[in-house]
């Protein structure tokens, strides 16, 4: 399931850089006990930071929440169709 984390995580930062215009910070893989021994593929979003002013007016708005929640659910789609089993 890693190979397909590791996926799941770059189509979700693409779409967040591009749906949603924040930063790219790369992936990363870390040890998180919620991530370990998944049966299915896992990953944990750190959308970004909001000890910096500009990340949390974003984050708390409207405008960015959605943006970010578009941003994860096309990336979502985008594994599931190239996924797909036919």
């Amino acid at each position: 399931n890693m190979a397909q984390s590791i996926d799941f995580a770059s189509l979700a930062q693409g779409q967040l850089i591009a749906t949603a215009g924040r930063a790219d910070k790369g992936v990363r893989q870390a040890g998180f006990l919620v991530l370990w021994a998944t049966k299915m593929p896992a990953v944990l979003v750190e959308l970004d930071f909001i000890c910096n002013p500009e990340a949390e007016r974003f984050l708390g708005s409207d405008d960015g929440r959605q943006k970010c929640a578009q941003a994860l659910f096309k990336a979502f789609a985008d594994y599931r169709r190239l996924n797909a089993r036919t």
